[in-house]
């Protein structure tokens, strides 16, 4: 109980709610109106020009491609991998450019076979050189999540690989845990084998994974969405808990729609606290803030403040208007589609939602970042059944 107060401790703020006066503006910009069933967006600076590029990708057909900022000229990372479901830009090798972690090769209804979990060597000219070398490092069926973290905390990263189901889960029930593991790199990553570990075995159709600092240590931390809830994973050995600590129970609906689904910590820096974002159940149809309860207590309470989604599968968090605290981003996939932000308000819910897109972007996957290096986060998105890739440029606070 002294390590779940320990944990807590740092969370605790006074919920006073500020009514909104003003909204933030975005501008809608199309960097490709073809991209057929894109999946998962990110960000980073390919050809080292001091810009953020965006990388894209999709299931089927499979594509992995970049976008060089401003003009959005596209370009091939490879055309030699299927399936692909998500990828974490990182400098593997040490050569000070942005490598990629890929997983691939995922079909949720086999959960024997695929799931291969690559890492493409980013070349020296990427404008001229459309296919990156590719590096094998495992398959795990239905490998679905791939993060980078310092979860050893030596300052270097573990490549991390979260499949969604255990090796022979079936539906509707999905009960076989999944091997989340961690790789590390090793010394001549094109030719060694990657060392491998477990970092739990208890998720089930687990879906979100995001990397935090938990606990202001300078090490990094691991929140997990699963059909178990929202999981706390502290350090390398989970705090004394390798299991991790459950903060959210999710929806405890009958499964498959059950638990959480997506995961994001938010920060709210004007009263010294925090809370978790999630989207649930299982490609669900409710935004939900997790806070924490006083006195001290596991789980964290709970507040659906939107039940309105469609497939709900985009969720990120980030101050986007600059008064200290962050906004929640999320959008939803399915018909009729739309991408929202959530700023924190005097309604029952404690937050008030505004729109940012909508049914012009399918949002499968969204990516906070200053695309445009004016000093505000911009979001970009994917677009599954609307087949596009998008940035929304923030503006700035408008009156209301």
């Amino acid at each position: 109980m002294k390590h779940v107060l320990y944990l807590l401790l740092p969370a605790l703020f006074c919920c006073v709610w500020a009514v909104p006066e003003s909204s933030v503006e975005f501008e809608r910009h199309v960097i490709d109106a073809e991209f057929p069933n894109g999946y998962q967006v990110s960000v980073a600076d390919v050809d080292l020009d001091g810009k953020p590029d965006v990388i894209a990708l999709s299931t089927t057909p499979s594509q992995l491609v970049w976008y060089k900022n401003p003009a959005w000229e596209k370009y091939t990372i490879s055309s030699q991998t299927e399936r692909n479901i998500d990828a974490a830009a990182y400098d593997v090798d040490g050569d000070g450019d942005h490598d990629l972690a890929l997983a691939c090769e995922f079909d949720l209804g086999d959960s024997t076979r695929g799931g291969a979990v690559f890492w493409l060597e980013c070349p020296e000219h990427p404008e001229t050189q459309q296919e990156w070398t590719i590096h094998r490092i495992d398959a795990v069926p239905t490998s679905h999540r791939v993060r980078w973290a310092d979860v050893e905390g030596d300052g270097r990263k573990e490549l991390l690989n979260l499949p969604i189901i255990g090796v022979g889960a079936a539906p509707p029930d999905y009960a076989v845990a999944v091997q989340f593991k961690a790789y590390t790199i090793p010394k001549l990553p094109r030719d060694d084998t990657w060392k491998q570990r477990s970092m739990g075995g208890h998720l089930t159709m687990a879906h979100g994974l995001r990397v935090v600092d938990w606990d202001n240590d300078g090490r990094e931390d691991l929140l997990t969405a699963s059909f178990e809830g929202v999981f706390l994973h502290v350090g390398p050995t989970g705090g004394g808990n390798p299991e991790g600590l459950q903060l959210g129970l999710g929806d405890r609906g009958p499964r498959p729609k059950q638990g959480a689904s997506e995961v994001a910590l938010g920060a709210l820096r004007t009263t010294g606290g925090r809370f978790i974002a999630t989207i649930e159940p299982w490609h669900g149809h409710q935004v939900v803030v997790y806070t924490p309860p006083t006195p001290e207590r596991l789980p964290w309470d709970r507040t659906v403040i939107d039940d309105t989604f469609n497939d709900g599968h985009a969720l990120d968090v980030a101050d986007l208007d600059g008064d200290g605290d962050d906004e929640i981003i999320a959008g939803h996939r399915g018909a009729p589609y739309g991408l929202f932000t959530y700023r924190r308000a005097g309604t029952p819910s404690g937050w008030q939602r505004f729109p940012l897109d909508l049914s012009g972007v399918a949002a499968a996957g969204i990516f906070v970042a200053d695309l445009n290096q004016d000093g505000r986060p911009d979001i970009a998105a994917t677009g599954a059944a609307t087949n596009n890739v998008v940035w929304y440029e923030n503006r700035g606070v408008s009156p209301a």
